[in-house]
């Protein structure tokens, strides 16, 4: 291909419209994620670094400690986990070739992308990094996490990973020194809660409650959605047309409360408004089925109060000045923390609009957040694999992807 130099109006143009293409690339998501600069950044202080949504809380734990066994005089070992494959490089292992020139030093990088495994070492012969390389992928697609595979890896270039030898010497260390002392921190952990004398709400308390609120707002938009044709027909009772207008405007109210809910407390103190909307929509409801209406629901503790002794030795009587009964303080989180807001659910989404089509102004949230992500992020739920990524497929693996040795695939990076 040859190139001719442009002239006059043409050639400003061109130009302009290259500059424009540039500055698009460049703040395309992909672009950033691809930048290795903040996985320079945030390898300079750990171990491990990895993209938004590439790792859960307990595979970073696991990957964490299995990383910090793997750094020796020999060079460091830093691992980069990342959500997308590589673009802007030909593989994985180019990605961790740029990683390691960044951080310098001697030391090895590997980088584990959905489909592909790169290992850049300035230590290690040639060999050695392309069997690390396999030995990971093998890992992977038999199943085992990302640590055990993070080690099979480190094994083929000669890092001791702590699991040979001295097995016999390092079980009596265990046995006569460590489980003793455990015992002890245990037994005193538990008299400790005896003499504080109270019970926490457990995670999974916690998430129900969470739950509780999701499926009531998600119980509510269906309602809007069912009943907003039937109010329009022309028989449909003016009562039914009331409640139903009352319904809709506190489920607006709902969502504005919800959006601007920021602690536990925020979040109890919206729950009455749940709980009304649900009932002037069934109020509605049972009008245009021609039954009478309901009564008007008294709204459930959303965080029941937790049963404590008065502070007593355990087994003595409760004095009656002491209330037998008070909330226990629990962590609050910050329900605006997510990108996505824990309870507007699609069908809240597609109320939202049909309302707003219908003349009434409503607020600005944040987007949906699926009921995958809901799983896993509300707690004591569950998880659940996210939209479009189940990283534990069976057995720990990665939901079914097969991972090939880097050079054989292509393609992104983030921050910690």
């Amino acid at each position: 291909m040859s190139s001719r130099p442009c002239r006059g109006a043409g050639a400003r143009t061109l130009a302009a419209a290259v500059v424009a293409c540039c500055a698009l690339v460049a703040a395309s998501p992909a672009a950033r994620a691809q930048q290795v600069d903040p996985a320079v950044t945030d390898l300079r202080d750990h171990d491990v670094t990895f993209e938004e949504g590439a790792l859960s809380g307990s595979e970073l734990d696991q990957l964490d400690s299995a990383t910090a066994d793997l750094q020796d005089d020999g060079g460091y070992f830093k691992v980069a986990v990342l959500a997308e494959n590589v673009t802007r490089y030909d593989d994985a292992r180019a990605f961790a070739d740029e990683v390691r020139d960044g951080l310098g030093g001697e030391g090895r990088v590997m980088v584990v992308t959905p489909s592909e495994v790169g290992v850049a070492s300035n230590v290690d012969p040639q060999a050695e990094v392309e069997d690390a390389e396999v030995a990971a992928a093998d890992a992977l697609n038999g199943g085992d996490s990302l640590a055990k595979a993070t080690e099979q890896g480190a094994k083929e270039l000669g890092i001791d990973t702590g699991g040979g030898g001295g097995g016999i010497s390092w079980f009596w260390v265990l046995l006569l020194i460590a489980l003793p002392l455990l015992l002890l921190w245990f037994l005193w952990r538990a008299a400790r809660r005896m003499r504080q004398g109270a019970a926490t709400a457990t995670a999974e308390e916690i998430g129900a409650a969470e739950a509780k609120v999701r499926a009531s707002v998600d119980a509510s938009a269906n309602d809007l959605l069912e009943l907003a044709d039937r109010v329009d027909l022309p028989g449909a009772p003016p009562e039914a047309r009331a409640a139903f207008g009352q319904g809709a405007q506190t489920f607006t109210e709902v969502q504005e409360l919800l959006e601007g809910a920021d602690t536990r407390p925020e979040l109890e103190r919206a729950w009455p408004k749940v709980v009304e909307a649900n009932w002037q929509l069934d109020t509605a409801r049972a009008l245009l089925d021609g039954q009478p209406a309901p009564a008007k629901p008294e709204p459930e503790d959303l965080f029941p109060p937790v049963v404590v002794p008065s502070g007593s030795p355990a087994g003595s009587p409760v004095s009656s000045s002491t209330p037998a009964s008070a909330p226990v303080p629990r962590p609050e989180p910050h329900y605006r923390q997510p990108s996505a807001s824990p309870w507007l659910t699609t069908a809240a989404m597609a109320a939202m609009a049909m309302l707003s089509q219908r003349g009434m102004q409503q607020p600005r949230t944040r987007p949906s957040m699926d009921d995958g992500a809901f799983g896993s992020w509300s707690g004591g739920l569950p998880p659940t694999p996210s939209s479009g990524r189940s990283r534990n497929g069976g057995g720990g693996g990665r939901g079914g992807r097969i991972v090939t040795p880097s050079g054989q695939r292509r393609r992104g990076m983030g921050r910690r």
